[in-house]
């Protein structure tokens, strides 16, 4: 049990805390993911509903006017491409938070156990 410089253990910690500052961004990606696909799915469904009420018009028997159905229909590509990418980008970068924070955590404990060691070797000298 060989005690490390204090400079490795510096480096160590600098290392932790780059980790940590790259956990909390990959944490701010996945939710702003998140909210954004719940926000697309928000949307197509007001859209969705939006359509259902311009067909009631034509189920009473109402009719004579162009319908919004057409332009709403339009903007379906444009929802459905824009929350599979938000859904896509979720995903990963949740995969990725998970990952990130095992290795982050590996990483911390085994500075720690470093920072023990050093502890303990000093004591056993003092004595």
């Amino acid at each position: 049990m060989t005690g490390r410089p204090s400079h490795v253990k510096e480096e160590a910690w600098a290392l932790v805390e780059r980790e940590r500052r790259t956990d909390r961004f990959v944490r701010r990606v996945s939710v702003a993911a998140w909210i954004v696909t719940f926000v697309i799915v928000v949307l197509f469904t007001v859209a969705t509903g939006y359509q259902v009420a311009q067909f009631w018009p034509a189920a009473r028997g109402e009719a004579g006017q162009m319908s919004w159905i057409l332009i709403m229909g339009s903007l379906y590509p444009l929802f459905i491409v824009l929350g599979l990418l938000a859904v896509l980008i979720a995903t990963l970068s949740t995969v990725a938070m998970f990952f990130r924070q095992r290795t982050a955590s590996l990483t911390e404990i085994q500075t720690r156990l470093d920072a023990l060691e050093q502890m303990l070797m000093s004591s056993d000298e003092r004595r």
